[in-house]
């Protein structure tokens, strides 16, 4: 008895919708410039706190679907609205600390504790405890590790090592800047090679 043959990849449903267009792989591109345009906003002017978060968060978006679109395999795509929405979910916790609970911040800054890297390792905990929640909570920790690469090169950094250390880390803008740049690149001939494939399919 033979045995069927394997199913061909799966080609995600967005590139399904879009790769008729060559003008999708533009996509990478212009999601720079948009990030380019939100610091340059942010550092044109001291916005209000909440104005401030409201311009930050397409910016870690973003930066996040960047990232995402270099570097997560094709096979791993279950994972990547979980990580873009924890690359925005993750502010959340500025809730308590401008309303109730100012002591959450770790001493130097601005930011909660939980703007941490002990914040993916519990999701990530919870994923291997928990079978049937595995892939949201690998997402929303791939999501936070997203996240604090944007916010370690704004404001006072991030304290990335609570509770092993109160000390902020902070990397330099042009650093960060050019980490998208380079993910731009990679989305970019990542996007071409899938369009290219499926159009000769």
């Amino acid at each position: 008895m033979t045995r069927p043959a394997a199913p061909p990849r799966a080609t995600p449903r967005w590139l399904e919708a879009v790769s008729d267009s060559r003008w999708v792989v533009l996509l990478p591109l212009c999601g720079l410039l948009f990030v380019v345009a939100l610091d340059a906003a942010l550092a044109y002017r001291h916005w209000p706190v909440a104005l401030a978060g409201l311009i930050d968060e397409p910016g870690h978006l973003v930066t996040a679907a960047l990232l995402l679109a270099a570097l997560l395999p094709w096979r791993a795509r279950a994972l990547a609205p979980w990580a873009l929405a924890g690359s925005v979910l993750l502010d959340v916790d500025h809730v308590p600390l401008y309303s109730f609970w100012p002591g959450i911040a770790a001493e130097g800054g601005g930011r909660p504790v939980t703007h941490s890297l002990i914040t993916a390792a519990v999701l990530l905990a919870g994923a291997a405890a928990v079978r049937r929640w595995r892939i949201p909570l690998i997402g929303l920790s791939t999501g936070v590790l997203l996240h604090l690469v944007r916010d370690l090169a704004s404001g006072p950094g991030a304290p990335l090592l609570f509770p092993w250390t109160e000390e902020w880390v902070r990397v330099s803008e042009r650093s960060y800047l050019a980490l998208v740049a380079v993910a731009t690149v990679v989305a970019t001939v990542r996007l071409a090679r899938a369009v290219s494939a499926r159009g000769s399919g």
